[in-house]
């Protein structure tokens, strides 16, 4: 840290202080919260695409290693609604295709995190009059609830509709997952988070008569099951290329703001111990293998050659190097060897 940067956050310190010295002078402590945040430094990550922003108030915050390229995908710049739930009022059911592929994480696994691991004490699926639009997971008060994969906060505030301490993120991939009855939030709307991210804290504010983790993942509004995609028993994504199929949405998904209308309060059932809680249904896999098969049929191979480079070849193809990496399972250091044959798209 340079040695100006210490001088200019002692100076702001004292004069902020200063300025509210006569309104707490009964206060003869330094807090925490009177300690100015201003930045101390960036440091790197395991991800080369994150760094770690320091601050004066002992925080950090995890950054994108180029600030423009998480907005690549265009989903971050319509129908970006901070304050309601519901940002898709315009997309109607009907509106989407019979099945939706998304990629949903790499393949080396370092932009998913399972929000909790734990038992889940109450599924997706119908509950009274109203389907259950989420999975409830067992978590402590206090517990670190972790951002799913990477994204930009679309909500953080209080949910009077039964969700209390909500935060709404949506992904690259265009899905959003909600987490609700937080005990405490700990990001703000378009704040980019990383997979891993600590976006809150377990609780029960809202509609809950015990404490767990509400989660939900929503594509266009709409929900489905998110053990489609990650299993709470163990942790692990399911799936990096995921066919979402419009039978899996619940067609009640959007029938009220107020999603948690109902206390959550149903018997706990341990999805580690029922298979069939964690294993897509079998008409999924088929559509999965099918999607696989066409696009083997549409893939495009090369076969190396001198001078060749992981980065030359994704330019010319219109590709990335993490595509071609996560086609081959091999990393952006593996040497390419002049006759390999590798799969580009």
């Amino acid at each position: 840290m340079k040695i100006q940067t210490v001088l200019t956050a002692i100076a702001i310190f004292a004069l902020t202080w200063g300025a509210s010295a006569s309104a707490s002078a009964q206060r003869n402590t330094l807090e925490i919260k009177d300690i100015p945040r201003l930045p101390i430094d960036t440091i790197a990550t395991d991800r080369v695409d994150v760094r770690v922003v320091t601050f004066t108030d002992g925080t950090f915050r995890r950054i994108p290693a180029d600030p423009a390229d998480f907005r690549s995908t265009g989903v971050y710049d319509a129908r970006w609604d901070t304050i309601n739930l519901f940002a898709y009022r315009d997309v109607e059911l009907s509106d989407l295709p019979s099945v939706i592929m998304l990629e949903v994480a790499d393949s080396l696994g370092v932009k998913f995190r399972s929000p909790t691991v734990g038992r889940v004490l109450s599924k997706y699926g119908p509950r009274g009059r109203r389907g259950h639009n989420g999975i409830d997971i067992d978590v402590d008060h206090g517990q670190p609830i972790y951002s799913a994969f990477d994204g930009v906060v679309r909500v953080s505030r209080w949910n009077s509709g039964g969700f209390g301490n909500l935060v709404i993120i949506r992904h690259p991939s265009g899905l959003e997952t909600y987490y609700a009855h937080l005990s405490r939030r700990a990001v703000v709307a378009g704040e980019w988070v990383a997979a891993g991210s600590v976006i809150g804290y377990g609780g029960k504010t809202g509609r809950a008569s015990g404490l767990h983790l509400h989660f939900e993942v929503r594509y266009c509004d709409q929900t489905f099951d998110p053990s489609h995609l990650i299993d709470f028993a163990t942790g692990r994504l399911k799936y990096y290329s995921f066919a979402l199929q419009k039978d899996f949405f619940n067609i009640r998904s959007r029938a009220v703001e107020g999603i948690e209308a109902e206390v959550d309060s149903l018997p706990a059932t341990n999805a580690a111990a029922d298979p069939a809680a964690t294993r897509l249904p079998a008409a999924a896999d088929s559509l999965a293998a099918a999607a696989r098969q066409k696009k083997a049929e549409e893939a495009v191979y090369h076969t190396i050659k001198s001078g060749d480079t992981l980065y030359g070849l994704a330019l010319r193809n219109g590709t990335t190097t993490a595509a071609i990496c996560r086609l081959n399972d091999i990393t952006p250091t593996t040497t390419l060897r002049i006759g390999r044959r590798l799969r580009i798209r």
